[in-house]
């Protein structure tokens, strides 16, 4: 994982290791359900989410609005069989922590086929289902991330193939991933910038945007067996995300930017993505400043804490010789 250290302007984009694991139990598997009676053909739904990682493969927790096995309260579910789509499904948590598989055609929550033929499942938590029937018949979700921050999906896909009434007892068990990456953002000034130029005192940050990020794209699901995520294809719609627009009073300690955790379609940036920061000193408003983030990669299901800092080079065009 390439960190993206900004020493050269003073400004330090910084992975921040550290941060504790999921609580315990947050992100188990389910507990393995009874199969239905087979004179009934019950399909029985269970469900839960792998943890965000690390760059080394950690578990890592986030500071909200992200699905976990607890959290996770409905999907969509599609099933087909020798390649054609046959029913697409809602599938909501119940009072009872029981999931309702209920066909969007009608129908009830048996085992979509009589006979004992395999059949795939496909879940997701947001985006559209896609099936492209070449090459094999390549199932994807086309996804847009919306650029308030407020009002963002946690998109996770999770997929069981070929499997029989017999060999499942009617139930089907999803695991889970995250397709996105989730980018949470702090930001503080250097201890330099804060005596030797602001006299002690403090720097205001008004905006901060993150500028020329792909939020939209297509996710194929993963090649044979198993839940596991696929390609990213298709980047496209550009966009800012603008990650607060209201004035915060920065020191020497790293504070959150009021954004939370953003979800950011996996990719590598290219030069023209950036952060734009703008603040104001004494006396002085209206001042922008650009922060490269150019060749900064981002994975699916990984979690990046980002620390942006201030230094006096950026704001002041002065030598900085120290870390912050």
């Amino acid at each position: 994982m390439k960190h993206t250290k900004l020493f050269i302007a003073f400004v330090s984009i910084l992975v921040m290791l550290g941060v504790t694991s999921c609580s315990s139990g947050s992100d188990d598997e389910p507990t393995n359900p009874t199969p239905t009676n087979p004179t009934e053909r019950k399909l029985i739904i269970e469900a839960g989410a792998n943890s965000w990682l690390d760059e080394n493969g950690n578990a890592r927790e986030t500071r909200g609005a992200v699905i976990t096995t607890q959290t996770l309260q409905n999907f969509s579910m599609h099933w087909n069989q020798d390649g054609d789509i046959y029913a697409n499904y809602t599938v909501n948590r119940g009072s009872d922590g029981k999931w309702i598989p209920t066909p969007t055609n009608g129908g009830g929550n048996t085992w979509p086929v009589m006979d004992d033929t395999s059949v795939s499942f496909y879940a997701h938590t947001a985006g559209s289902f896609n099936y492209f029937n070449y090459n094999g018949g390549n199932r994807y979700i086309s996804f847009n991330s919306e650029e308030a921050s407020g009002f963002q999906n946690d998109l996770l896909l999770s997929k069981i193939t070929n499997v029989t009434y017999s060999g499942t007892g009617g139930v089907i068990w999803f695991m889970f991933d995250h397709a996105c990456a989730a980018v949470e953002f702090n930001i503080q000034i250097t201890n330099k910038l804060k005596s030797e130029k602001l006299n002690g005192g403090s720097l205001t940050v008004d905006s901060v945007k993150l500028k020329h990020i792909a939020s939209g794209g297509d996710c194929y699901y993963s090649a044979g067996s198993g839940n596991h995520i696929g390609e990213w294809k298709n980047l496209r719609d550009y966009t800012n995300y603008t990650l607060t627009q209201a004035a915060m009073t920065v020191g020497t300690d790293a504070q959150p930017l009021p954004c939370n955790t953003m979800f950011i379609i996996p990719q590598t940036l290219d030069a023209d993505a950036k952060l734009e920061v703008g603040y104001t000193l004494p006396g002085q408003t209206g001042k922008v400043t650009e922060i490269s983030l150019e060749n900064t990669k981002w994975e699916a299901g990984h979690l990046y804490p980002i620390n942006i800092v201030l230094g006096t080079k950026l704001i002041f065009g002065t030598t900085q010789t120290e870390n912050p």
